[in-house]
Formats: C-alpha cells, sequence, structure tokens
C-alpha cells in the first residue's frame, strides 16, 4: 500500500512538472518581447493614470493624466497642472483646432490653453475682464450647478469648425460672442429639453452625422438635428460604449464595456440591420472590455483592453488568425490599457491605468529572454533547412536544461539554474539540445560552430574540435556519432577552441592559443604556429576569420590583421596605416569590402582587400559611432550595416557615411552584444548576454526635414516668455551691456526609430558659419559684444536631411552708457563747449591784452610826441 501510494505520489509529481514545463515551453514560443519602452512618473510623466493620448500638428505627444497635462518632445516631459492655472487635476482630452487654438477638457471645466500665455495659480474665467499678461488657461463653465455637467470628457471640432464638448450630463456646442464664450446645450433627442446623457467620445462621419458613445448605447445627430439611439434593443451587444472610431473606409467601430466591439451596418446598404458584425470572448477575443479602438496610418487596427494590447486583422492575418494579444509576457507593463495614438515617426502609444505609457517602436527589435527559457546567445548561424541555430545559454541546472525536461523554480533559481545549449528555431518555437554522449561546451561561447560547403558540422568545444556528418538541420548533431573529435595529439594547440572558421574551398580554420587549419583535400589538420609574418602564439591568438571576395582569408588578431594568400600570410599593424585596437570580427559586404570590428578604432572598411597595401579608412565617434570600442558586423539586404558597440547596434549606411543608433528603447534586448548575423530572408538577429532580438529591415522612406523649435530662452538668468508648443522666430527687446548672457533651448521632434537628431547654430554678427553637428539641445551665449545678433538653429536628421528653415532669435546687446552716440554726442557738445568757453576766455585776455598795450602804447606816444614840445618852450 505504501509502496502504491509513493508511487502514484510521485507520478503526479512527475505529470504536475511535466505539465508545468510544457506551460512554460508553450509559452516560450509565442512570449516575444515586444519593443517596447515604458515612460512612467520616473521618467517625468505627470501621472501614471493616463485618459487620453494626443498628438499636435507640431508633432508634440500630450498625454492627458490624473494629475494634469504632460507633453512630451522625444527627449522628455513638460508638465502642466493646477499650478499652471488648470481648474482641475484630471485632464480627460486635448483637442488642437484647425485653425490652431488648443482646448482641454478637465473635470471642473473646459479651459482654453494659451501656450505663450503666463502659467498662473489662481483661476482665470474666459468671461472675466483680463487684467495683467493673458493667463496660460482660461476657464469655461457651464451654467448648470450640476457636478456632472462640468465634468468634461471629450473634445471635438466638426468639419465646420464647431467645437462640441462631451460631458456626463449633456452635449454641448461652444458659442463665441465676440470675446465672449457660451456653452449651449445640444438637444439630442426629438425636440424639446436638451437631453440627459453622459457622453464618453464623440465623432463625426463622412456625411457630417454626429456619433456619441454613452452609457445608454450610441446615438447619431444627423446634419438636419435628427437624432437616432442605438442599444441592445438594436443588436448591440452592450449598452455601454467606451469608445467609436471611424476607419480609412469609412467605417463606424464602437468599443463595450461588456460586449466586446463591434462595426455598425454602412448606411449606404439600406438594410435594417444596425449592427455588422461583432467581436467578442465568444469569437476569439480574450476580453469584452475594449477602452479604446484605433487605426494607424498603416491601416493596421488595435485594441486597448483590460487584459493587454489585442492588433486585430478584419480578414485574418494569413494563418486564419484574427486576434493577436500581447500581455505583460510579452513586455507590457501593465496589463490595462486605456488609451493609444500614433507618433510621426509611426510608433504606437499605449496609455495605461497605473503604469504610466509605453512606446511600441514601428518597426523595432523582437526580443526573446528568460520569459522564453534563453538567458544569453553567443552564435548565432543558419543551417541548410533554413532554421536559425544558436549557441547559448538556457533555465536549466547541471543535469538538464529547461528544454530537457527538467522542472524549475523560475522565482528562485539556483545559482547554476542557467545552462548551456544549442538551440534552433523553426520560425515558430525554439528548439534547444546537446550532442549526446558526453559532449563539453568549454568556456568559449562565440563564433565556435560552422557548416562547411559540403553539409559538414564542425563544432569547437573545450574537449577539442568535434566533426559531425553532414545534415540539413542542426539539431541532428544531438543524436549524430561524430566522424572525429581533433585535439592536441592531432596538432592543435589547446583543448579548447577559442574560433572556428569555415572557407569557400571546404577549409576549417581553427583558433586555440595558436592556430591550424584543416585542409579539406588532404583531410589532415596543419599547424600555423610557425608560419612566417605571423604573431609569435605567446599571449596572442586569433579572435577573428574572414574571407574576401578573392578567396584570401584574413585572420584578426590583437596587433594587427593577417591575410592568407597563396599559401603565405602578410601581416599588417600599424606601420601599415592600420589603426590600433584588437580585430574582433570581420565582414565582407555584398560589394566585396572588408569591414573589421575594432576594440580601439571603431570599424575599419578596406575598399580593395585584394591591393598589396591596403587602406584603412575608420569610422569612430568623429563621424558619428557611438561608441569607438565594437564587436561584431553584418549587413541588411539594403546594404546597411549594422555595428554592435556597448551603447547598442548602430547602422551605418556606407554611401551617405550617415548613422543611426539602436538601443533598449527601440527593443533590443539589454546586454553586451557578442553575435550578429543576417538570415536568408534579411530578418537581422543579435545575441546579447541577456537575450536574444530579431530585427526585420525595411526599405525606408526618405525622412521629412526636421523642424527645429525654440523651447527656453532666458537672459541673464531671467526666464523669458516662450510657447509652450515652441517658437520658430522669437525677438527680443535690447539688452543691457551688463546682462549680455543667453541660455538657449531647442528641439526638433522626430521619433523615427533609430534616429540621431544634431543640430548646427551659427551667430550672425559673431559667426560666419555654422557650428558642429552636436546632439546638445542647449546653448549658453556669454560675454557678448555690443551689436545686432540673429541666433540661428537648425536640426539634422540620420539621413543628412537639414531643417527647411532655422529657428531664428533676434537681439541686440547694447552698448555701455560711454560708448553710445547720445553719450558721445553729450560729451562732444561739452567739449566743444569747454573748449568754446576757454576760447572765448582766452579771446577776451587776448582782447585785454591789447588793450593794455594800446592804452601803454598810447601812453608812450603821448609822452614822447609832449616831451620834445616841452623842450622847445625851454629852448
Amino acid at each position: 500500500m505504501r509502496t502504491d501510494a509513493s508511487f502514484r505520489r510521485n507520478l503526479f509529481l512527475r505529470v504536475a512538472c511535466c505539465m508545468a514545463l510544457l506551460f512554460v515551453v508553450f509559452q516560450s514560443a509565442i512570449a516575444e518581447r515586444l519593443p517596447l519602452k515604458s515612460y512612467t512618473t520616473a521618467d517625468g510623466l505627470a501621472h501614471n493614470e493616463i485618459n487620453r493620448i494626443v498628438r499636435d500638428s507640431r508633432g508634440f505627444i500630450w498625454f492627458c493624466t490624473a494629475e494634469g497635462l504632460s507633453r512630451f518632445d522625444g527627449y522628455g516631459f513638460t508638465n502642466y497642472g493646477v499650478e499652471q492655472g488648470l481648474p482641475d487635476r484630471r485632464v480627460n482630452d486635448f483637442l488642437e483646432t484647425r485653425v490652431g487654438e488648443i482646448w482641454v477638457a478637465t473635470n471642473s471645466g473646459l479651459v482654453r490653453f494659451d501656450p505663450k500665455g503666463t502659467p498662473m495659480s489662481r483661476l482665470a474665467y474666459a468671461n472675466e475682464a483680463k487684467q495683467g499678461a493673458p493667463p496660460m488657461f482660461t476657464v469655461i463653465v457651464s451654467e448648470d450647478d450640476d457636478r456632472n455637467a462640468r465634468v468634461f470628457t471629450v473634445l471635438i471640432e466638426a468639419r465646420d469648425g464647431t467645437i462640441y464638448c462631451g460631458t456626463l450630463k449633456h452635449l454641448y456646442r461652444l458659442a463665441r460672442h465676440g470675446e465672449r464664450f457660451e456653452l449651449v446645450p445640444v438637444d439630442i433627442g426629438n425636440g424639446g429639453p436638451a437631453k440627459r446623457v453622459a457622453v464618453l467620445d464623440l465623432l463625426e462621419d463622412h456625411r457630417g452625422s454626429l456619433w456619441l458613445a454613452s452609457f445608454s448605447g450610441v446615438f447619431r445627430r444627423q446634419p438636419d438635428g435628427r437624432t437616432e439611439q442605438f442599444t441592445k434593443s438594436e443588436g448591440l451587444p452592450d449598452n455601454n460604449i467606451h469608445d467609436l472610431l471611424l476607419d480609412h473606409q469609412g467605417r463606424v467601430w464602437a468599443g463595450t464595456r461588456l460586449g466586446g466591439f463591434f462595426r455598425f451596418a454602412a448606411q449606404e446598404e439600406h438594410t435594417p440591420q444596425v449592427v455588422a458584425e461583432v467581436f467578442n470572448e465568444q469569437n476569439g477575443l480574450q476580453t469584452d472590455w475594449v477602452f479604446q479602438l484605433f487605426e494607424t496610418s498603416d491601416h493596421r487596427f488595435w485594441l486597448a483592453t483590460n487584459k493587454g494590447l489585442v492588433e486585430f486583422f478584419p480578414n485574418g492575418d494569413g494563418q486564419g488568425r484574427r486576434f493577436h494579444t500581447y500581455t505583460r509576457r510579452n513586455g507590457l507593463s501593465f496589463q490595462e490599457i486605456t488609451a493609444l495614438n500614433e507618433d510621426t515617426g509611426g510608433n504606437l502609444w499605449l496609455g495605461t491605468i497605473a503604469a504610466g505609457a509605453m512606446k511600441l517602436a514601428r518597426n523595432g527589435f523582437v526580443t526573446y529572454g528568460e520569459q522564453d527559457g534563453l538567458v544569453s546567445v553567443n552564435s548565432i548561424f543558419e543551417d541548410a533547412g533554413g532554421g536559425v541555430c544558436f549557441r547559448g545559454s538556457v533555465l536549466g541546472d547541471q543535469r538538464d536544461g529547461a528544454f530537457d525536461g527538467q522542472s524549475l523554480n523560475l522565482l528562485h533559481p539556483s545559482p547554476d539554474a542557467f545552462f548551456t545549449r544549442f538551440g534552433r528555431f523553426d520560425g515558430q518555437r525554439f528548439e534547444w539540445f546537446k550532442p549526446g554522449g558526453s559532449f563539453d561546451f568549454g568556456w568559449v561561447a562565440e563564433q565556435i560552430v560552422v557548416q562547411t560547403i559540403d553539409g559538414e558540422w564542425w563544432v569547437g568545444s573545450g574537449a577539442g574540435l568535434y566533426r559531425f556528418p553532414s545534415s540539413d538541420s542542426f539539431e541532428q548533431i544531438e543524436t549524430a556519432r561524430p566522424l572525429a573529435v581533433y585535439t592536441t595529439k592531432d596538432g592543435l594547440a589547446a583543448q579548447q577552441l577559442f574560433r572556428v572558421f569555415a572557407d569557400s574551398g571546404g577549409n576549417v580554420w581553427a583558433s586555440a592559443f595558436g592556430l591550424a587549419r584543416w585542409d579539406r583535400a588532404s583531410q589532415t589538420l596543419t599547424t600555423l604556429a610557425n608560419a612566417p609574418n605571423l604573431p609569435s602564439v605567446d599571449g596572442e591568438f586569433a579572435r577573428s576569420f574572414g574571407e574576401d571576395r578573392a578567396g584570401n582569408i584574413w585572420v584578426g588578431f590583437s596587433t594587427g590583421i593577417a591575410r592568407y594568400r597563396d599559401g603565405r600570410f602578410t601581416f599588417f599593424t600599424a606601420s601599415s596605416g592600420l589603426p590600433p585596437g584588437a580585430i574582433m570580427n570581420i565582414y565582407s559586404d555584398h560589394k566585396g569590402r572588408l569591414w573589421l570590428a575594432s576594440s580601439r578604432s571603431g570599424v575599419i572598411r578596406l575598399d580593395d582587400p585584394t591591393a598589396e597595401r591596403p587602406v584603412f579608412t575608420s569610422y569612430t565617434t568623429a563621424e558619428g559611432l557611438s561608441s569607438n570600442s565594437t564587436d561584431v558586423i553584418t549587413e541588411d539586404l539594403q546594404g546597411r550595416m549594422y555595428i554592435s558597440t556597448g551603447h547598442g547596434v548602430d547602422q551605418l549606411d556606407p554611401e551617405t557615411g550617415r548613422f543611426k543608433h539602436f538601443t533598449i528603447a527601440d527593443g533590443l534586448a539589454p546586454g553586451n552584444i557578442v553575435a550578429a548575423f543576417r538570415d536568408s530572408k534579411g530578418t537581422l538577429w543579435f545575441g546579447t548576454h541577456r537575450g536574444l532580438s530579431r530585427f526585420a529591415p525595411t526599405n525606408e522612406e526618405i525622412s521629412q526635414a526636421p523642424a527645429i523649435l525654440i523651447t527656453g530662452l532666458s537672459v541673464a538668468n531671467e526666464p523669458k516668455n516662450i510657447s509652450a508648443i515652441g517658437e520658430t522666430e522669437v525677438s527680443l527687446p535690447d539688452i543691457e551691456p551688463e546682462r549680455n548672457q543667453l541660455q538657449i533651448n531647442f528641439v526638433a521632434l522626430s521619433f523615427v526609430p533609430g534616429e540621431v537628431l544634431r543640430y548646427q547654430y551659427k551667430l550672425e554678427g559673431s559667426d560666419a558659419d555654422w557650428s558642429l553637428p552636436t546632439e546638445q539641445r542647449s546653448l549658453n551665449l556669454a560675454s557678448l559684444a555690443p551689436g545686432n545678433y540673429r541666433f540661428l538653429v537648425r536640426a539634422i536628421s540620420s539621413s543628412g536631411i537639414v531643417s527647411a528653415s532655422p529657428s531664428i532669435i533676434r537681439f541686440a546687446v547694447l552698448r555701455p552708457v560711454w560708448q553710445r552716440w547720445w553719450f558721445l554726442l553729450f560729451i562732444a557738445a561739452v567739449i566743444t563747449a569747454i573748449a568754446y568757453t576757454i576760447y572765448r576766455l582766452r579771446l577776451t585776455r587776448i582782447v585785454e591784452l591789447a588793450n593794455v598795450r594800446t592804452r601803454i602804447a598810447t601812453d608812450l606816444h603821448d609822452d614822447i610826441g609832449a616831451k620834445p614840445n616841452k623842450d622847445l618852450h625851454t629852448q
């Protein structure tokens, strides 16, 4: 009895473990991580509860949150709340009209947003007398004292320019009377007083009809004022309607709380049927609660639900499926998705009810990690059967891996929970395995598996070089007996293989603290440790292999690179023009150029590898590379190069020399990238120490010229009023000479994945040319000399496209008082007056002196004339 009980208990545990394992494996087959980046209050978002996401005409993303408005410019958030004048912390909608006005729906009224206005903490009402500077926010409230009539939920501008406002009590129309505003209730009944209805969403269809979503079904108000109400009685799956959508074909869709979503029958069909089709849990949707429906610019259909993000395929996805559901297993930070929108780069933004926002990159990296049972990937290659193969670490223990049937405690893994395996991906799922027998994987994992031209597999290990028989599927080595195992007895310098390479002639090269070559013709392994022109094997070993178009073999070392041609080596070092650094990877592109990944000098290009003295051209941080330390290289079908660095993956267009940078923000797996590979379908694969990423490059459209905006300006640390949506031209009053310091902030909006915007500026009146491009978005101009200036700034995209028009700041720095014209004129006048006074005084003195001299002369003349007469009388 005990034996039977024990047997049943053990059997039950085994079955439970197997079922748990199957569940993990099943999830790992489908739980690819989406290219998502999360934004929360830790990143500057006003609140983690998102009610709506809106993109304005300039490209800013606005988040309506439970704590105010957040504006995102691609770099960071700027927040507006009650401290800046909003009447309520909860913001429900944001509307920019066709003429550029901005309106905000809050829980305490409709708000007019003046981006150039002055933030103030007190409430300003639109219809009260204006005093002082115009405020940033002015409030319009309904005359109805009912609290629900002041909770504004949704805003829309009709084609005739009318602004409609939904509240929890009425639908209102915004009327204007000069400078005054009035909220006029709109009748959605059959005449008489406005019907009480909580409006949750609004849309206008192609016929000009206004549709209202509410807790009591859907209302359609015709252009002539006639209104229809649709409820469950008319075939709706639920009366609680959260959202309405008008798709690119003019069809109207609705999302519900408890009935999934549905499409209205087209009016042109003239059928009594109201609902054309319904999608809910009964026909494959994961949940019946749909917060929002959204169609992107490329006509993909998305659902925000309480159980994740769902992509809907109206006509199926090619495999008969209508829905793809993405949850936290796929990287979502939270399951309740409340809001959706799209940025100018085609990325999808997701708002959540409690975890902030997420950006789903339009063409980002799909990543596999520990949720797939995968820890790291060090080598990537492809077999003849089209399977993408790997060497990496998977969840497991010293006996088995997770995919060998070993149950694991994933919450508290043991220190040896990760185990080395080979793997194969067939397009749907991963299969992980190890060769039979006592196969020793060893401690080197990069570039150690190759397939020769005859289909044989050569695998480096910790116990020598294994040679397996030919097979189309790499997975077959799990049960195949090796044809041979080459060890130190056969000429290898060490049992542990460091690199393995198969050339186009079927020869196999092996690095093992020394260099060896297996010759296909003679079927022999030869050591090349003492070959002429190779560096000493003491402390030096081959780090990389490559082959050029002419069939020459290239071997990278720490001190240079060797070329094997016609049975002899030529070694190139710094004296040959090779930039310093170990050669970590060698790649031959579609044009026959050779690319070298360097540990110190970025990426190096050889245009003619067959030349007697090849010319080495390097790309470093000076040219836009994110780091001068690179590891692996691959190429897409469009001829763009992908270079891994410690900062991610850099895409280089050799024709233009322009770079793009991809990071974990684009979905790239974290950790150092140690493997890169392009498969036969053109998909790129990147293996890291923390996962595996898959990227499908596209033929990119020519990017638009990035618009540039001035977003901040201060003079002598005194902020100036700049529009909240940025400005393209600013004119400043004259600046006093002692305040001749300007701080300028600017930004260009681009959300293209991998895009790196750089900025150039010049100060006319001081600089003749544009500055060197920089990623810095602020500039300090200090100690400006007196004069008239124009500051110009422009942006440059990764494709080299420059802003069509720069943003401009005009200003003048005044001269010191003693240098100004009026002061100089005054001084000149004073000097002239003094000189004239001195002249007059001197002239008066001269005249007085002349008069004295005249009197003296007269007196002398009289005396001389009188003396002769006296003498005559005396005689």
